[in-house]
């Protein structure tokens, strides 16, 4: 609407500067709004809206969480080694776990949107998702997690799988999942 509304703009003031006798005003308007006309244009042809969460329906028979609003509580975590809050901008979220692990290693996260079964931000989610466990005694690990699929305000049922890869080269385990309510990260 506010593209459209500088268009309006541009032909009125172009009017404006012919009739006051100032018409070489016209050139740097003119140069101005076309450049920015071809790079708006580029940025829409090159990043369309994502339309993933779009038509996607929250499972009412389920168990699913919204993702906290603040860092969470020792009540918070109750039965789960798993917490899930939002972060500055939709799509981007801190995750939580209180789990004790035996040895060292990386924590990290998978997602899945719960009706399809999706692998969500798969190539991407496990390398930013890491948090490094060297202390053993630590009380609370952290990291981000992104979700790429979706938009801002296109809210999906998502499985949140907690893993933990050992330093030892062992086999990658799953400690525990949660199921929340997630929508996509807009470039």
């Amino acid at each position: 609407m506010l593209f459209f509304l500088n268009i309006i703009g541009n032909i009125v003031s172009a009017i404006v500067q012919i009739v006051i006798k100032k018409w070489y005003f016209l050139i740097p308007q003119i140069l101005i709004s076309g450049f920015l006309f071809v790079f708006v244009s580029i940025i829409f042809t090159f990043s369309p809206p994502d339309y993933y969460g779009v038509n996607k329906e929250i499972p009412k028979d389920i168990e699913i969480y919204e993702p906290l609003e603040k860092e969470p509580t020792e009540n918070d975590f109750g039965k789960f080694d798993l917490v899930l809050a939002s972060s500055f901008q939709p799509g981007i979220y801190i995750y939580f776990t209180n789990y004790k692990p035996t040895e060292k290693g990386n924590f990290y996260i998978k997602a899945f949107e719960v009706t399809s079964n999706d692998h969500l931000s798969a190539d991407r989610m496990k390398i930013k998702s890491k948090a490094n466990v060297e202390n053993l005694e630590s009380k609370l690990y952290s990291g981000e997690i992104m979700i790429y699929e979706g938009s801002w305000g296109d809210k999906y049922g998502a499985r949140i799988e907690l893993w933990f890869e050992p330093l030892n080269g062992s086999k990658d385990y799953k400690i525990t999942e949660r199921n929340y309510i997630v929508e996509g990260w807009m470039r």
